[in-house]
């Protein structure tokens, strides 16, 4: 069991060390494209705008989660049948061989 926490805890040093520097290059790329602007207010608009990012994609997920219950609760075979023009080949036939049964 020690040797599972030390690897997790490897892992989440290793994603923190890797955060840190993706959030460096983003201020180095930001400061390149607004030289004037003070670092507090450069990390409260990198903090807003990933907050706005992080918010639509919440509320993305939400959205088509329901979509996507809505679909099965009301027969759909798949979720997937958006992205195709109609049921997969030998499905009505076996759908027709169920209902004899």
């Amino acid at each position: 069991m020690t040797n599972l926490n030390h690897q997790a805890n490897i892992k989440l040093a290793k994603l923190l060390i890797a955060g840190l520097l993706i959030i460096g290059l983003i201020v180095l790329a930001a400061q390149d494209l607004a030289p004037d602007m003070s670092y507090a207010k450069l990390f409260a608009y990198i903090f807003l705008g990933l907050a706005a990012f992080a918010v639509n994609l919440v509320g993305l997920s939400v959205i088509y989660l329901n979509v996507y219950q809505w679909v099965l609760r009301k027969g759909g075979t798949d979720t997937a049948w958006f992205w195709f023009n109609s049921e997969p080949k030998g499905l009505m036939a076996l759908r027709e061989k169920l209902r004899k049964h």
